[in-house]
């Protein structure tokens, strides 16, 4: 039986773990839901069910999938030094970038926003030590599937500058250029409409 993730399209954390489930080439089978279902304690999606477990928090949803579905550990490193950077950019996405994107998505004037999303910005852009492509270092990691909907998210609400965030802007091209991005389009595509930023 294939792993069933109760998502909705719009949200970024959700768009996470199918963009993960692309680069594993695993197949989940997607129930869309209303943001307002209760799932699970926390009453949040994504929430994914496999084999009996029930999981939720996108990012301990990304590292079961990667350990459970992975032909390797190249997304998720056994390698301590290499973890700890990627658990600590999966915890600024979960602590600053996807709580400021909830925040955002529900209040009105987004444009309000403009100076923290691009403090944000700011911050990411200094993950990117010397000319590594990746959020994490010289590979793609979950670090990077789990930023890239959050980050491309708050770029439909404050365009990303490229002159100011080059390494930022290049971050999100390479990403657009990969198969799994397919993934993330539709979602945002719902969220530019949501937002009339078509």
């Amino acid at each position: 039986m294939r792993p069933k993730l109760y998502m909705s399209e719009i949200c970024p954390s959700a768009r996470a773990v199918v963009l993960t489930a692309k680069v594993l080439e695993l197949t989940l089978e997607l129930k869309e839901v209303s943001c307002d279902k209760k799932l699970n304690q926390q009453f949040s999606i994504p929430t994914l069910e496999d084999s009996g477990y029930v999981i939720w928090d996108s990012h301990a949803i990304i590292a079961f999938l990667v350990g459970k579905y992975g032909k390797d550990d190249s997304l998720y490193p056994r390698d301590n030094p290499r973890r700890a950077i990627i658990d600590e950019r999966l915890r600024f996405d979960s602590g600053v970038v996807s709580f400021f994107t909830k925040t955002i998505l529900n209040s009105i004037p987004y444009e309000d926003n403009e100076k923290a999303v691009n403090e944000i910005y700011s911050l990411v852009e200094e993950f990117f030590d010397g000319n590594n492509p990746w959020i994490a270092g010289d590979a793609l990691s979950i670090a990077d599937l789990s930023l890239i909907p959050s980050i491309t998210s708050l770029d439909v609400v404050v365009p990303i500058d490229p002159k100011r965030f080059p390494k930022l802007a290049r971050w999100v091209k390479r990403a657009e250029t990969m198969p799994f991005f397919e993934a993330n389009k539709t979602g945002l595509c719902k969220l530019r409409r949501i937002l009339n930023r078509c």
